[in-house]
This record gives C-alpha cells, sequence and structure tokens, in this order.
C-alpha cells in the first residue's frame, strides 16, 4: 500500500523539505510541512494531530524516544538524501524504517 498523506519534519535547518513536498504532491499524495520541529514532544504533537501515514524525518539526529512514542506511526528517516531519492523511498515502498 502507498501511503496518502505524509508529513515531513525538517530536524535541521537546511533541508530539501519543500523541493521534497513539491515531488510528492505532485506524485498524488497529501503532504503536511511540519517544518523544523527540534524535540520528540514538539514532533509527536503535529504527528497526532495531522494522522500521517507517514512521518518523514529530514536532516539532524532523531530526537530521543520519538520511535517509541510513535509506535503505530511509520517513521521514514530520509536524512541528506536527495528530494528525488526521498520521493522515491517515499512513494515507491523502497523504505528504510526506524
Amino acid at each position: 500500500m502507498n501511503p496518502r498523506r505524509v508529513v515531513l519534519v525538517e530536524l535541521a535547518e537546511e533541508t530539501a523539505a519543500i523541493p521534497l513536498a513539491r515531488m510528492l504532491r505532485d506524485a498524488g499524495l497529501e503532504v503536511v510541512h511540519g517544518g523544523h520541529l527540534d524535540t520528540a514532544e514538539k514532533i509527536v504533537r503535529t504527528t497526532e494531530q495531522e494522522d500521517p501515514d507517514i512521518l518523514g524525518l529530514l536532516g539532524g539526529p532523531v530526537p530521543e524516544g520519538l520511535t517509541e512514542a510513535l509506535s503505530g506511526t511509520t517513521v521514514i528517516e530520509l536524512g541528506s538524501e536527495s528530494p528525488e531519492k526521498a520521493a522515491e523511498m517515499l512513494v515507491g515502498g523502497r523504505t528504510h524504517t526506524l
């Protein structure tokens, strides 16, 4: 099953979130850009409010305790992947799930 709703969260100041969001939108997904969130609490709150199929994390290290707090959500660490590679990971089903 391909995801239909994706929340993108930036863990670092400079990421490719906007180009990635456009690519995902053009591929038919609903994209919520959560912006730069620096704590697990903020990310969990945003994820609970938006109820995505997938949470994509871009840049920086994953905050401690995040994966445990979101055990019912597919969380994908996109790291510093190019927007093209990240879109392929999210849309194509080949994911590196935390």
